[in-house]
């Protein structure tokens, strides 16, 4: 895929992270979402969703105006170097969240039984996204 795609590609998901985070916070201060924690955490969300939406695109239309700037962040992303630091980076985040599952999931079950069940699917939910993303990624690494 060619670089120019990826960054239209980023372009767009950038206008769908701001519609998102809009959601979030008309849903947070809609009167929909009761007061306290579920109020804090949607326009929280929200909020965040809309400052990556517009960092996404000031980032994308910046590279796509600039061809030297293009270039230049094109060699720092296909680096070789960067890249290995890059999957070492993502190994130790996923092995990290699913310490913190676990140990958020044994709490669950000892202080709040009630909490468990989600944790669980919560837990293999994370399982199953970390597996099919390194699915996705050997079909991807054996095509090229």
């Amino acid at each position: 895929m060619k670089f120019e795609k990826k960054l239209k590609i980023q372009l767009t998901c950038g206008f769908l992270w701001i519609c998102l985070g809009v959601l979030a916070c008309v849903a947070a201060f809609s009167g929909k979402v009761s007061s306290g924690y579920p109020l804090t955490y949607c326009a929280g969300t929200g909020g965040g969703l809309i400052a990556i939406g517009f960092i996404h695109i000031i980032k994308s239309i910046r590279l796509l105006k600039n061809e030297s700037l293009r270039k230049k962040e094109e060699i720092r992303i296909y680096d070789e170097r960067n890249i290995f630091i890059q999957k070492q980076i993502y190994s130790l985040h996923s092995l990290f969240s699913l310490v913190l599952l676990y140990v958020a999931t044994l709490w669950a079950a000892l202080w709040k039984p009630e909490l468990l069940i989600p944790f669980l699917l919560l837990m293999l939910a994370d399982v199953a996204l970390l597996f099919l993303a390194a699915i996705y990624c050997n079909i991807r690494n054996s095509c090229e």
